[in-house]
C-alpha cells in the first residue's frame, strides 16, 4: 500500500538472481500482485519451468508474467 504498484519487474532465473520463491516473497514486502520476471532461460544455469513458475505465483494468489526473449509488453 506504501507504494501503490501496479507491477513490480523482479529477476527470477535463481542460481545468480532470486528464483520464484524469493520473487513471491519480495512481492510480498513491496505489495504488489503482478511480477513481470526477468533474467530466465537466457543459459542452462537460469531456465525456469514456466507452468510451475504460474502455478506458484497464482498459488500465492499473484500473477507472474514471463515473456519469450524479443517478445515486448505494452504497460
Amino acid at each position: 500500500d506504501e507504494f501503490n504498484l501496479d507491477f513490480a519487474i523482479f529477476p527470477i532465473g535463481d542460481n545468480f538472481t532470486m528464483g520464484i520463491n524469493d520473487a513471491i516473497r519480495a512481492s510480498e514486502f513491496v505489495s504488489c500482485n503482478k511480477i513481470i520476471g526477468v533474467h530466465y532461460d537466457t543459459f542452462g544455469f537460469i531456465e525456469i519451468d514456466h507452468d510451475s513458475a504460474i502455478n506458484s505465483f497464482k498459488e500465492s494468489g499473484k500473477e507472474l508474467i514471463l515473456l519469450n526473449i524479443g517478445e515486448s509488453l505494452e504497460l
